[in-house]
């Protein structure tokens, strides 16, 4: 067993090294008869592989039932119909095999993760194949991660960030998903029992509702009998109606939570794009400049190096299926939170009627180009990386051309996207700290 999982820590380190000075091939995909799409890309140069099995069944699909797509994922790795949690726990460590499963808004993946040597890989596949048959979803298992988790909820309560994070998407998505409260996972997990995880599983986690990414050692011909067998096993399903949540319009509120601190945290914002909008890229690009690349963004060295209002402070957009945020986030003294807040405005709106400058519309071009070997130099980064495309139905030669794309961008298309997806009037505010509002 040991000498499996430091061959597996050994191979992965040498993978990254192979990796990190190429760009990712066009994967290779195919539909199968089931309905489910497969993106496959060969990585012969070491024994090992990585596959995440995406379904449609985030926690989205399970409407006010809060907790279910989670539960449902975290319970689906934690034992089966013939192996209970230990000793399933047990085999995979034998195997040297990962498999994990998780749920978010959007999605839940199973991400698994084995050497390709045929007396590993077999018994390793049919385990995976095992799970997804017949998950056990044990009663006192359930109890267990149900009390655990409203645990972490109240928890969250003695947390600054926590509260602001969660009452800031409250406000911006008010009576919808993206908006949901612990208070409504709590009330919501006590009402539910492994019937709901069981009909959660047979309504969702189906091969039309599923796209497959293979991405190491194996040959196209193998690829596509592996893809066949979890397609098999998953069988087909009730298709299911398209992601839509459009949130309202944001009207700049301003909302102040008493919290025992020195300082207050700040998150304000409103809902900006979905990932299938053509400016994202200019926005990416141009809030990397903006507030996107740490010490160097403009944020910073203005709100922090020059004010000395903040430690930190950090733009970014949040785009999915649905229309994220535009977030600006930092911490400042409470005596300092109206000047903060008004400085950074300031500097916001100066960056959407100026634009970005050459210099640093430079250097954020070849942050962002350089860092893209990091970005892929693994299987499993790989993998995550085609999950995007297939995902976001982008091109399949994406990564290919990121770098070009990237270098494309110019600062009016940066200026002309954050002037129609930006609006400094409509950022709701959320404070949570000491803070006193002025009368």
């Amino acid at each position: 067993m040991k000498r499996l999982l430091k061959s597996l820590a050994t191979i992965a380190l040498t993978l990254g090294l192979l990796l990190s000075a190429n760009a990712m091939d066009k994967p290779t995909t195919w539909t199968t008869e089931e309905g489910a799409s497969v993106y496959y890309l060969n990585l012969p140069e070491l024994p090992i592989l990585d596959l995440i099995i995406a379904l449609d069944a985030g926690n989205f699909r399970a409407g006010d039932q809060h907790g279910l797509a989670s539960l449902t994922a975290s319970l689906l790795v934690k034992g089966t119909k013939n192996q209970d949690e230990e000793t399933l726990i047990e085999t995979m460590e034998g195997l040297a095999t990962s498999i994990t499963a998780g749920s978010n808004t959007t999605q839940t993946t199973i991400r698994y993760r084995s050497l390709t040597d045929e007396e590993v890989l077999t018994p390793s596949v049919d385990l995976l194949l095992e799970i997804l048959k017949s998950p056990r979803f044990d009663e006192e298992t359930f109890n267990r991660e149900v009390a655990q988790i409203i645990d972490a909820q109240k928890a969250r309560l003695d947390n600054q960030n926590s509260l602001a994070s969660e009452a800031y998407y409250a406000m911006l998505y008010p009576g919808q998903h993206l908006g949901s409260t612990s208070e409504m996972l709590v009330e919501s997990l006590k009402k539910l029992t492994t019937d709901d995880l069981n009909a959660f599983k047979e309504r969702y986690y189906h091969s039309n509702n599923a796209k497959i990414i293979i991405v190491g050692d194996l040959s196209l011909a193998e690829a596509k009998t592996l893809a066949n067998r979890i397609s098999e096993t998953l069988g087909t399903g009730e298709a299911q109606p398209a992601i839509d949540e459009t949130p309202l319009p944001s009207k700049g509120e301003t909302k102040v939570i008493a919290f025992d601190s020195p300082q207050s945290r700040i998150m304000m914002g409103h809902p900006a794009i979905d990932r299938f909008d053509p400016d994202y890229l200019a926005l990416f690009v141009g809030n990397h400049v903006l507030g996107g690349s740490g010490l160097t963004s403009e944020l910073m060295m203005d709100i922090r190096e020059k004010q000395g209002l903040t430690y930190g402070i950090y733009s970014y957009f949040a785009p999915s299926f649905l229309k994220g945020p535009f977030t600006i986030s930092l911490s400042t003294t409470n005596q300092d939170v109206d000047h903060a807040i008004s400085e950074t405005k300031k500097l916001v709106k100066r960056f959407i009627e100026e634009g970005p400058s050459e210099e640093a519309l430079t250097r954020a071009k070849n942050n962002l180009t350089g860092s893209m070997a990091l970005d892929l130099d693994s299987n499993m980064k790989m993998a995550s990386a085609l999950l995007s495309i297939a995902t976001y139905q982008l091109p399949l030669d994406y990564f290919e051309q990121y770098a070009d794309n990237v270098n494309n961008v110019t600062r009016e298309m940066i200026q002309a996207a954050f002037k129609k997806h930006v609006d400094v009037e409509k950022l709701s505010t959320v404070i949570v700290g000491g803070y006193q509002e002025t009368p």
